[in-house]
């Protein structure tokens, strides 16, 4: 590209390409620019604003490659450029060669996603201009594009629509749904639910906004792992984040049912390499996949899986992982020195796992009947709590966490104040310890 004088006629900023570009294949810092203009133009005095000029028209050129790379990997937006170029140009012959081999194209494309419903509407309409400038006594095919403008606009505005939720809900931010609750019966027709890229969609944002949106999340996985094909695998990594979402919200109501729901989502993901982002798994998907496993006591898959990952896990924080994981695994099989010896050997920088270390910990403790140490710990833990920086629906969590098992341990075995105590766990909406405490409580 700039050596071709289709592009350039300048000798003097492909010189300054070929420079550069060797201190960037071998990851060195740029020279001076005098010396760069030295390179460039050897037979002048320096002149910045010759070199600033050069650097521009170079600036310019790698973009424009950027762009036409951009265009060569999405053949079917090429089709419909060269299709149009070859009507204004009244190119009819070519003009017809070319929308054939776009149909064949679009009829063969392998995902049925909004992608494909914006270069089906583009095709649709060229063909339209088309038949309008050339064929006007022929049927238009006006209502194909009607039908596809509906579908188009769904998807988007169903797939914006679970976004915003999602974002809302982390960030507590309030945003205005439009049009979509007026469209909502109309969806939920036959016609548009069969479609899967709006089926998909539809359950994902009723599940998102339901108060019970169990039924509605059984359904979109149906969908969601019957036609994954249809999607685009960075598409299908966003849908498994919100379901994941999802059922963790619900496992943190107590509903345990949900930890396999859980290992369903990231075992599909696993097995697509949805998970991998540039060929690593991010310590979060590792731990969570984990926790999962351990609550349905997949113990021995949960190990392979502890083992086989490894791997793929940023080596910055391997090591301390993995002893994290298998103190998870172990506290789970009940071997708790095992579990404190892993706790021991891992240095957590990140306060959440800190915290959910803290709190295996405190159960090995009650666990052992080693209540001084309990009671320590809990001290320790609580000062922890109230002093780092952790979101508020967090820091409520482990310290009512922290409060009723200290109540458990004080409980002198009256059943009058075990079912006291019981009913002000259950009634307590923030607390992931609810079913252990419970638990706990029963074995008294």
């Amino acid at each position: 590209m700039l050596i071709s004088p289709f592009f350039v006629g300048r000798k003097d900023v492909g010189d300054l390409f070929g420079f550069l570009s060797e201190f960037t294949l071998k990851d060195k810092p740029f020279p001076a620019k005098e010396q760069v203009f030295k390179n460039v133009f050897p037979d002048k005095s320096f002149n910045y604003a010759l070199l600033r000029g050069t650097m521009s028209d170079l600036f310019e050129l790698i973009e424009q490659y950027f762009l036409i790379d951009k265009q060569k990997s999405n053949v079917i937006k090429t089709r419909h450029l060269l299709a149009e170029i070859y009507r204004q140009r009244d190119l009819t012959k070519c003009y017809q060669t070319v929308v054939k081999k776009t149909a064949h194209l679009l009829e063969n494309y392998p995902q049925r996603n909004e992608f494909y419903y914006r270069q089906l509407l583009d095709f649709q309409m060229e063909e339209m201009e088309f038949l309008i400038d050339n064929e006007r006594t022929k049927n238009f095919n006006l209502d194909d594009i009607s039908d596809t403008i509906d579908i188009l606009y769904l998807v988007q505005k169903l797939k914006h629509t679970c976004t915003q939720f999602s974002h809302k809900r982390v960030y507590n931010a309030d945003y205005d749904f439009g049009l979509l609750p007026h469209f909502l019966a109309p969806i939920e027709q036959e016609k548009y639910l069969s479609i899967p890229a709006i089926g998909i969609y539809y359950y994902c944002y009723r599940f998102l906004t339901a108060t019970d949106g169990d039924e509605y999340f059984l359904k979109f996985k149906e969908i969601l792992f019957r036609d994954k094909k249809y999607f685009d695998q960075s598409e299908i990594k966003g849908l498994h984040l919100h379901a994941l979402n999802f059922c963790i919200r619900q496992l943190n109501k107590g509903r345990k049912q949900f930890s396999k729901e859980i290992l369903d989502l990231y075992k599909d993901g696993l097995k697509d390499g949805y998970l991998l982002e540039n060929g690593q798994l991010s310590q979060f998907s590792y731990n969570n996949i984990v926790a999962a496993g351990t609550r349905l006591e997949a113990f021995d898959w949960s190990e392979k899986f502890i083992e086989n990952y490894a791997k793929f896990l940023d080596p910055e924080h391997r090591e301390r992982t993995i002893n994290f994981n298998l103190a998870r695994l172990e506290y789970s099989r009940k071997n708790y020195d095992k579990a404190m010896i892993h706790l021991q050997n891992s240095e957590y920088k990140e306060v959440l796992n800190t915290l959910i270390a803290k709190t295996i910990l405190a159960r090995i403790y009650y666990e052992q009947g080693n209540i001084d140490a309990l009671i320590s710990h809990l001290d320790s833990f609580q000062i922890y709590v109230r002093r780092k920086e952790v979101s508020e629906f967090y820091r409520i969590n482990y310290l009512n966490n922290i409060r009723f098992v200290r109540k458990l341990v004080g409980l002198t075995g009256e059943s009058r104040e075990k079912e006291s105590l019981k009913t002000e766990i259950e009634a307590e909406q923030t607390l992931f310890e609810k079913s252990w405490l419970l638990e706990k409580l029963d074995e008294i």
